[in-house]
């Protein structure tokens, strides 16, 4: 296992979600940008991504967060779902933790390209989707994108503490095995 990799990828991380806090601060209420949501999700998967493989000892490749949370031993999975429901109580992780990992791996796909969803719309189609939405009462389920912003508070604590294990172990400061079998 390469730490010094790993030790780079939890700084990157750490750094996004800060820039994400920075951004988020300097915004006027009512300016409107995906830019803190996607510098979380990047962070997301830079901490998913370090956990996933000092643990399962391989990298992780893409943005499919579900396969590679699934993919991770389930001790590691019900210690990151446990402190995330520490952070923000009960939540959707709780019950349903895939789909909104999967969710976010599109979000962060599909949030940085918003040109390909709507690449078939015209210029009228595309400004009348919010208005149309709100108007059917913004059902949560027909939104186009949905941001789980508690869930996501959560399991970025969860990921925060344990990556930070995960590179203290690979350093030899905390004691034990760093692969923690399936």
């Amino acid at each position: 296992m390469n730490v010094l990799k790993l030790r780079l990828m939890h700084q990157e991380a750490l750094q996004r979600l800060q820039d994400a806090e920075t951004l988020h601060k300097a915004l006027k209420h009512s300016e409107r940008t995906n830019s803190p949501h996607l510098l979380r999700l990047l962070g997301l998967e830079l901490l998913l991504k370090c956990v996933f493989e000092s643990v399962v000892g391989r990298p992780g490749h893409g943005h499919e967060y579900q396969k590679l949370f699934d993919e991770l031993p389930l001790a590691i999975q019900e210690r990151l779902l446990s402190l995330a429901g520490e952070r923000v109580g009960p939540s959707a992780l709780a019950g349903n933790h895939l789909a909104i990992l999967k969710e976010w791996g599109q979000n962060f796909i599909a949030l940085r390209y918003p040109w390909e969803r709507y690449a078939n719309m015209s210029e009228e189609q595309y400004s009348k989707i919010a208005d149309d939405w709100m108007e059917r009462g913004a059902p949560i389920e027909e939104a186009e994108f949905r941001y789980h912003p508690e869930e996501l508070v959560g399991i970025l604590a969860a990921f925060r503490q344990v990556a930070f294990e995960v590179i203290a172990r690979a350093n030899g400061e905390i004691g034990g095995p760093t692969n923690h079998g399936h």
